[in-house]
């Protein structure tokens, strides 16, 4: 559950930055009236179409239609997810969250203190780069020469900061004692090992070329180290593995990491397309051939997490695989992680069995260039290995298999692609099964998929005829809006913290495919009244049902109010945007915002008519939807005479409530 120590924290940190300066880093800010412009970031901008409110701490771009506060920015600047994102300007206002973690506090110098690990992983990457760059000896020849082979040029060397551990054990414990680090911040921040015997630490890394991994704020969290075939034979060593990374820490998540992001990431975004590789010389070779858009896993295969990640800034993946059997296995492993996000994936084999790094030194970036172009969509490349050796008109077992497996995939993904027609259409020549045959048993696995992963999504909230008392502002809030939209987020269980969005119990967190629907037509009525006029929220909370509201968009914007209320927290649009953590909602609120502001200065409705105006509209909605209702069971003859008579006098009843008419005495009648 969410505590008021996440709202506090939050509240401080956008206190503590200026969206102007975060936004404004490193780019031309125009002042344009009362407002600031800068060229978009997230697209080719020739002129400046993002526009900062300092006032209202908040940005949008309509040509992107996207926007928000500080926190939704850098997700979206950086790709990341809400955590991360308020880590990042907290670490940037000097706020130590670790303060707000739980009633946990840390300290310079402990090994769980993230500021200590990152600036101890930094010395000893500092330390690698530099030994390799100005050290002396035959180990250090070794580790350039091999570079060298590997055609890697000094420029890309020092881009990639590539540095190399001697083969000692205490090289970088020595380094970092020497900068008064224990021995514990060095096994914290992956780089040393405890003895067996509980005495001491030695050198994970040794006799290896290191490749520091960075962040997307570009700060090293870990390293990975690629051995030297001649100094693994001269150690005796030669079974050694060829690559080995740090572990799992504080800072560095594999599942979550791809090398090379911070540095493709911009040419990701304005190509809109990412080249995936198995391996860190993959990626330097491709840069230094002027291949920018390429990133690399991290001895571990790409998982939901990383999908997410590259979901972000790219929205077509090519996933680059030697040309071995190991390769097409994990063509098919991912396969589904990408069609169930809806990424366009496409699939490069190269020939030969040859590895990027090689192919590209042998044959150019051209011709590399030229098999990305020519690679084959994800089905494609399925269908075609599924059709290698089979004769489908003849062997109907192996048609079915193949058949049931490539359908079964495209049952996960929305079925409205042209591909998939163009696929289906495939599929029938290959097999001489009818199109619609195949189309419909696409169908049934879809409606199959839907009703097994069909959950109830809980809108309604328990009735409160009197609302309780407002808690203090330093008590626990039942702030479960991000609860609601946490399977929408860009984030997994790997990186739980207790900052990310936690489940309520007994509230649903939505249906894991749910996307925010726009607001429209009188949702869009109700939520500009009550951003134009905060006090009306706490009539809306007390007297809004949220199955009234068409969206789900306006559903968890209505929760948010709810869970504000029950916190005691303002209910303005400041309060609102720190209270949600999800980027489109995030949007969403600051769009209703804007329109709200064209509204300023003009003659308009009072907002309590207007308000007032709303609900009446929204009751005589239901009560005409109650009406039909009761209409069509009248009219579905399954009533005998007693029950058609009750139902009649409760529409009679309700048409003259609605109507204001008082029902009429015996004598009356």
């Amino acid at each position: 559950m969410s505590t008021s120590a996440d709202y506090d924290l939050k509240e401080r940190v956008r206190a503590a930055v200026d969206i102007l300066d975060v936004i404004g880093q490193g780019t031309e800010v125009r002042p344009q009236g009362r407002n600031f412009v800068v060229r978009c970031p997230f697209h080719n901008d020739r002129r400046p179409s993002l526009t900062i409110n300092p006032e209202r701490q908040s940005w949008k771009c309509w040509v992107c239609d996207i926007g928000g506060d500080v926190f939704s920015y850098v997700m979206q600047r950086d790709g990341v997810d809400f955590p991360t994102a308020l880590r990042t300007l907290a670490e940037q206002a000097g706020i130590a969250m670790e303060e707000f973690r739980r009633g946990k506090k840390t300290k310079p110098g402990d090994p769980d203190d993230r500021a200590t690990l990152f600036d101890a992983i930094a010395a000893v990457a500092d330390a690698y780069y530099k030994h390799l760059e100005h050290g002396k000896g035959d180990q250090v020849d070794l580790a350039r020469q091999y570079l060298d082979q590997r055609g890697i040029s000094d420029e890309s060397r020092r881009r990639f900061r590539i540095g190399f551990a001697p083969d000692q054990w205490s090289f970088a414990i020595d380094h970092l004692q020497q900068k008064n680090f224990s021995g514990a911040v060095a096994e914290a921040a992956g780089v040393a090992i405890a003895r067996g015997s509980g005495n001491g630490h030695y050198d994970r890394f040794r006799g290896r070329l290191i490749f520091p991994i960075h962040d997307l704020q570009d700060r090293p969290i870990s390293m990975g180290g690629r051995v030297i075939p001649t100094i693994a034979q001269r150690s005796e060593n030669s079974e050694a593995a060829k690559y080995i990374n740090g572990p799992e820490t504080l800072l560095f998540r594999k599942s979550q990491q791809l090398y090379g992001l911070q540095l493709a990431r911009d040419a990701i975004r304005h190509g809109g397309e990412v080249l995936v590789m198995e391996g860190y010389t993959d990626v330097v070779a491709a840069r230094q051939a002027g291949i920018e858009p390429v990133v690399a896993v991290l001895g571990t295969a790409l998982g939901e997490a990383h999908v997410r990640i590259l979901k972000r800034f790219a929205h077509r993946v090519v996933l680059v695989l030697d040309g071995d059997d190991a390769g097409q296995r994990r063509a098919d492993q991912v396969l589904e992680l990408f069609v169930g996000a809806g990424v366009d994936l496409r699939v490069l084999t190269l020939p030969d069995g040859s590895d990027p790094a090689d192919f590209i030194h042998q044959n150019g970036a051209d011709a590399f260039n030229e098999l990305v172009k020519q690679s084959p969509d994800a089905f494609d490349h399925k269908l075609a290995k599924l059709s290698e050796g089979v004769d489908w008109r003849k062997d109907t077992h192996a048609a079915s298999t193949a058949m049931e497996s490539v359908l079964g995939i495209m049952a996960k993904s929305s079925g409205d692609d042209i591909r998939h027609e163009q696929l289906i259409v495939r599929l029938s020549d290959a097999s001489g099964i009818a199109v619609d045959r195949i189309q419909r048993r696409l169908d049934v696995l879809r409606s199959e998929r839907s009703q097994n992963s069909r959950k109830p999504f809980a809108t309604k909230r328990p009735s409160r005829p009197t609302p309780p008392p407002r808690p203090a502002a330093t008590g626990a809030a039942d702030l479960d809006v991000n609860a609601m939209l946490s399977s929408m987020a860009d984030d997994d269980d790997e990186s739980a913290s207790p900052y990310a969005p936690a489940v309520i119990a007994g509230r649903s967190a939505g249906t894991p495919n749910a996307r925010l629907t726009p607001i429209s037509g009188i949702d869009r009525e109700l939520f500009e009244a009550l951003i134009e006029c905060p006090e009306l929220a706490g009539m809306a909370v007390e007297a809004i049902d949220p199955s009234w509201l068409s969206s789900n968009t306006a559903q968890m914007l209505l929760s948010a109010y709810q869970d504000l209320d029950l916190a005691g927290r303002d209910l303005d649009v400041d309060s609102l945007l720190l209270m949600v953590d999800n980027e489109q909602l995030k949007n969403q609120i600051v769009t209703l915002q804007h329109r709200v502001g064209l509204r300023s200065g003009q003659s308009s409705e009072d907002a309590d008519r207007r308000y007032t105006a709303i609900i009446t509209r929204y009751r005589e909605r239901e009560f005409e939807s109650e009406k039909t209702r009761q209409i069509e069971r009248l009219a579905s003859a399954t009533l005998d005479d007693d029950q058609e008579l009750a139902l009649l006098k409760e529409l009679l009843e309700a048409e003259r409530f609605r109507q204001g008419i008082e029902t009429p005495t015996e004598q009356e009648n």
